[in-house]
């Protein structure tokens, strides 16, 4: 489950997430944010985010 809010119709609620549909899901809107738990991440995201971290600490060791 994915939390969103659509600036739109301005309604905010839960939905189940698909990743290929990227509009509010009671208008339509592509005017709108989805919120996913970490554990709902497709594993790209995951493997980004965690080469950020890895960029930040080599960052730091200079």
């Amino acid at each position: 489950m994915a939390k969103f809010r659509c600036g739109a119709c301005r309604r905010k609620g839960e939905c189940e997430y698909d990743g290929g549909r990227h509009g509010c899901p009671i208008c339509g809107s592509s005017d709108v944010v989805f919120a996913l738990a970490i554990e709902e991440a497709p594993d790209e995201v995951l493997a980004a985010l965690n080469s950020l971290g890895s960029d930040d600490e080599a960052r730091n060791e200079d």
